[in-house]
């Protein structure tokens, strides 16, 4: 037969996939979590050093203005480590902005207005030593670092305001990603609980079985050892009353012979007795162990075995066996052999029908026997209790069962008013190949 799932392992190798689902839901909701945490650093981050940047650029104003005042050299130390510092920060906002188009523009422009801006500032301090000086001279070149100064407050705002909202994109994307992975991660937990208490019970009701199936083996063991001793015994009756009898009515005829003159009759009366005998013992031998089986084959000594129950018996049986039919095991054609006869027998000791129909089909992958009647089929109860423990219907059906389990068979029985329908289905696979179960 074609193997089949088992559902106790499917549903834990379920389960556990499942929880491999939750782990992986697991790490990603983590890397999110840490993405989210990240791109919160990396704005601040940005928004800090363009703070740092127009605060040097304000500074480096400052420190102008207090030259402009003073003439004192320090502050023009000053500006050129404002300058320096400026510049370095530019170029770490660049790097930190080049994954984005848009901001690593913005970095560029501002670059661009810091540069103008401190040219314009370096102009004016060089007039000063130049002592070339003037109000008018200078009061230009403060207008013109206005005018920077509007372009870089304005490229930082927009700086500021572009991080700030792929923030917030980011942030909703991750928020977005963070409830659909803990809903997964939710429902795949709750999903692989369900499965693995759905997988205990499986394992409780599959001990439960195989408690029960044991418990079955054991009464049909006691059973058939209960049969084995009534076969006996009705051996040992059919040996005494019927072949001993023969035996001992030719041998006192034979003894007779020994005392009397021959005489034609009482020839004939040992003769016919000795047949009887060797008719005796050939019916006891054919249940024994049908040899047809052996020489024919499961279809040819089917049919002749048909013939003579539905004389012996009165019971009308029409069959449906093939003529021709792959070579079976020969354990299998046994099997089936006993399978017949035992259906056979309940008929004619239970159903009270009056006839019967066999069928049997072999394809090369299975062998089916299907024997019904038309008698007053079994009650719904015991049916039901055979179907339960297999022990509840004699000794005949429940050997049936275990010869057809034996061979990892199926047996389906289906009865009611209309009469019992006895199908078994078969592997066909060598002997060897037959697992012990």
């Amino acid at each position: 037969m074609p193997s089949r799932a088992n559902p106790p392992r499917l549903i834990f190798a379920s389960a556990i996939f499942l929880l491999l689902v939750c782990g992986v839901a697991s790490v990603w909701t983590f890397y999110r979590i840490y993405s989210g945490e990240k791109w919160v650093r990396h704005t601040y981050i940005v928004q800090v050093l363009i703070g740092d940047i127009e605060s040097d650029l304000a500074r480096m104003g400052r420190a102008r203005q207090i030259y402009l005042e003073t003439g004192d050299n320090q502050y023009v130390q000053d500006i050129e480590a404002a300058r320096t510092e400026l510049f370095d920060k530019i170029s770490q906002l660049k790097v930190l902005v080049e994954d984005n188009a848009d901001q690593e523009g913005s970095a560029e422009k501002l670059e661009q207005a810091a540069y103008g801006r401190c040219r314009t500032l370096s102009e004016s301090m060089q007039l000063v030593e130049s002592g070339k000086s003037t109000d008018e001279a200078q009061d230009n070149y403060s207008a013109q670092l206005v005018d920077w100064s509007r372009q870089t407050a304005a490229i930082a705002k927009d700086m500021r305001d572009g991080e700030s909202r792929l923030l917030d994109r980011r942030l909703l994307l991750t928020n977005s990603l963070f409830f659909w992975i803990v809903a997964i991660f939710a429902v795949t937990f709750i999903l692989s609980l369900w499965m693995l208490w759905e997988h205990y019970r499986g394992l409780t009701r599959e001990l439960a079985q195989r408690k029960l199936a044991e418990r079955n083996a054991q009464n049909l063991s006691a059973q058939l050892l209960s049969a084995q001793d009534q076969e006996r015994r009705k051996i040992a009756r059919d040996l005494h009353d019927g072949l001993g009898q023969t035996l001992v009515a030719a041998k006192m005829i034979a003894d007779t012979l020994v005392k009397r003159p021959l005489e034609k009759q009482s020839l004939l009366d040992l003769s016919a007795l000795l047949d009887e005998a060797v008719s005796s013992t050939r019916s006891m031998s054919h249940l024994l162990h049908p040899p047809l089986v052996d020489e024919l084959g499961f279809t040819s000594a089917a049919r002749t075995y048909l013939e003579g129950f539905s004389q012996r018996a009165g019971v009308k049986v029409s069959f449906d066996l093939p003529d021709t039919v792959e070579p079976l095991p020969p354990d299998l054609e046994l099997t089936l052999f006993r399978v017949l006869q035992e259906a056979l027998t309940n008929i004619q000791r239970h159903s009270k029908s009056s006839k019967a129909e066999v069928q049997f089909i072999a394809n090369g992958r299975t062998a089916t026997l299907r024997v019904r009647d038309h008698g007053i089929g079994l009650p719904p109860g015991m049916l039901e209790n055979f179907h339960q423990n297999g022990t509840s219907v004699g000794v005949g059906l429940a050997g049936m069962k275990e010869r057809v389990r034996e061979r990892n068979g199926e047996l389906e029985i289906r009865s009611d008013s209309a009469g019992t329908s006895i199908s078994a289905t078969f592997p066909v696979v060598p002997d060897s190949s037959v697992s012990d179960r």
